[in-house]
């Protein structure tokens, strides 16, 4: 499973073997990495990704393409076209 984890300033992606609720591998990392501050986790639905923009959940596996609010944004529907 794929998790998307923020606080004030970063985005990360963590992978996990086996299921955990996004709850339960947000008290996971705040536990092991308490100077990171997390302050919230999102699981990644399967056939979805991280926007590599602003890091919300965007639709599809391709990984070049935009979340749908960057998408409307920038009017762009690639990364790569930034």
């Amino acid at each position: 499973m794929k998790y998307l984890l923020k606080n004030e300033t970063t985005n990360a992606l963590v992978t996990c073997k086996g299921y955990k609720t996004a709850e339960q591998m947000l008290k996971m990392m705040q536990n092991e990495f308490p100077s990171a501050g997390w302050l919230s986790c999102k699981k990644i639905p399967r056939d979805c990704h991280a926007c590599q923009y602003c890091g919300n959940i965007a639709e599809g596996t391709f990984e070049d393409l935009l979340c749908k609010e960057c998408k409307e944004t920038f009017g762009h529907s690639l990364y790569s076209e930034l």
